[in-house]
């Protein structure tokens, strides 16, 4: 039975939401920056989070990279134990371990 995965569409979707939020400058240079450093735009998120908050660290900084995430994770409304950015990564990464669904 092949397995629907909801949860990562529904984290990159909500990226890019924020993303945009913060305008086409912004979006557009971290989409060039995984492009060119991973081969993946925004959607690396749903595989591995962390590379993407290191990304965001790399170029906006450590202060801009939490805030992203720590808005990220309220945006998804997801259970965090404390704004500590390893809570909120390990947070995102057990909300898309978890999100499979069988498809009929």
């Amino acid at each position: 039975m092949a397995k629907l995965r909801v949860g990562p569409a529904l984290v990159s979707a909500t990226t890019k939401e924020i993303l945009q939020k913060l305008g086409k400058p912004f979006e557009a240079t971290i989409t060039a920056y995984l492009h060119s450093k991973y081969g993946r735009g925004i959607e690396i998120i749903e595989d591995n989070p962390r590379t993407f908050y290191n990304a965001l660290k790399e170029l906006f900084g450590e202060f801009a990279a939490r805030v992203f995430m720590y808005d990220l994770v309220k945006e998804l409304n997801l259970p965090v134990e404390s704004t500590d950015i390893e809570d909120m990564i390990k947070a995102l990464e057990g909300y898309l371990g978890e999100q499979t669904w069988p498809r009929k």
